[in-house]
């Protein structure tokens, strides 16, 4: 099959069917089983957490390729195109490639799926086909984001690893938990025997429960505040200057090129982890100020200058009220203007009342909006939220539309936000960028 077959088998599996069946690994074990398990050949950092997962991958992975490696980064969801999820040194497979290794994996697929009676799933295949991509390229390191949780994803087949919680909320609370403290103890499951698990989670109750899940493996958890930490995480002309105390070694004024304090965190968490994957456990000043310089991560607090636009456009895939909160705080830090725009869909599963209640913190209008091929919350249910909190509101269908009027309608000293959803942020993207 070519990239559109492979894509359209994808499709018809359904990205979602995961959320909808009873946790367990052994489809995914029994296909890297039969394929020779791949998972084992390279050595990987394993990013869980409910925020700041994709960009504390891509913060890693630019800091190993700064270290001289080359890296295959497994990231999730995707904007775009599924290829995203799948990079070398950045940039996404290559339709041909990704048609070759879906090739190579489905009779496997087909294999397991007889033998168990039951179909393997969308993000199954994808990660069977990262970790047979990454041994096969070869490459030096891979960098594997979590799907879901952490006990029970597909990811977490890898046999050994540096494991990283970037920090816990309320988000899947249907298939998590309903607390904090359960949903870490959930995505500390892919903690190994031995293991140092890196966080930046700091909330006491949150941080024993990923304690009593490293102890039970014999590991131990390295937390931000103590064994590493920022002295330095301020507001720069195009992104932040940070400095960072590791457990080896500590980095003053480095730039990295990302809006809002939260992303100052993910590349400390990723620094640290990076510094426990590399055995020497030193890295030098020039490696990590050409890492962190040449972090990329699409859709998060992204500036597009769009010819059509008037005034500037953020892109931002916050999906939740905590993810919103640091949003909307970066957005008071690092921009001026006098009301903002906010372009908005909200999947049905998410709490789009909390995410609305961090957008009334600043003067705005919201277009709501949905996007396609997945369940959202009614545009209906997301006007009558914004009128509780007193928030202008008008519903228009379609995210390519309700950008174009958002754009149409601004005055001087409004600032457009497209956010709520990985999935209205990356229909927005093509009809942006030049």
């Amino acid at each position: 099959m070519g990239y559109e077959e492979a894509s359209a088998y994808l499709d018809d599996l359904g990205i979602d069917a995961m959320k909808r069946l009873k946790p367990n690994t052994a489809r995914i074990e029994a296909l890297c089983d039969i394929l020779n398990h791949p998972e084992a050949a390279i050595p990987a950092i394993h990013v869980t957490g409910t925020n700041g997962k994709t960009s504390t991958a891509r913060i890693a992975s630019s800091l190993l390729a700064a270290a001289g490696l080359s890296v295959g980064t497994y990231t999730s969801p995707h904007l775009v195109s599924v290829r995203e999820r799948l990079t070398l040194a950045g940039e996404p497979i290559s339709e041909h490639d990704f048609g070759e290794v879906f090739d190579h994996v489905l009779p496997y697929v087909r294999h397991v799926e007889e033998r168990l009676g039951e179909r393997v799933t969308y993000f199954e295949l994808l990660t069977a086909m990262f970790f047979l991509w990454a041994a096969e390229t070869p490459v030096d390191a891979m960098v594997v984001e979590v799907g879901l949780g952490g006990r029970w994803d597909a990811t977490n087949v890898l046999p050994s690893s540096v494991p990283v919680l970037t920090q816990v909320a309320l988000d899947h609370t249907r298939n998590l938990g309903t607390d904090r403290p359960t949903i870490a103890g959930e995505k500390a499951g892919i903690i190994k025997p031995g293991g140092a698990i890196v966080t930046a989670e700091r909330s006491p109750d949150v941080l024993a429960v990923i304690a009593d899940e490293a102890s039970k493996m014999g590991g131990s958890v390295v937390a931000i505040g103590r064994e590493f930490d920022l002295s330095e995480n301020r507001i720069a002309f195009g992104g932040r200057y940070l400095s960072v105390r590791t457990s080896a070694a500590s980095y003053e004024g480095i730039f990295l090129p990302l809006h809002g304090a939260h992303q100052g965190v993910n590349a400390a968490t990723a620094l640290e982890a990076v510094t426990r994957f590399i055995p020497a456990r030193t890295l030098d000043q020039a490696v990590v100020a050409a890492g962190l310089s040449q972090v990329e991560v699409p859709g998060r607090l992204e500036t597009i200058r769009s010819d059509d636009a008037t005034v500037p456009v953020i892109l931002d895939v916050a999906h939740n009220p905590d993810g919103m909160s640091a949003l909307v705080t970066a957005l008071l830090e690092a921009f001026a203007f006098d009301r903002v725009v906010f372009v908005v869909g909200i999947l049905a599963d998410k709490d789009h009342r909390g995410m609305i209640a961090e957008m009334a913190r600043v003067p705005s209008r919201l277009i709501l909006t949905q996007p396609r091929s997945v369940r959202s919350t009614s545009m209906h249910d997301l006007h009558a939220s914004a009128g509780e909190f007193g928030l202008d509101s008008e519903e228009i269908e379609g995210v390519a539309d309700a950008v174009k009027h958002a754009l149409a309608a601004v005055e001087e000293g409004d600032l457009v936000c497209v956010t709520g959803s990985h999935y209205v942020v990356g229909e927005a993207r093509p009809m942006l960028l030049p």
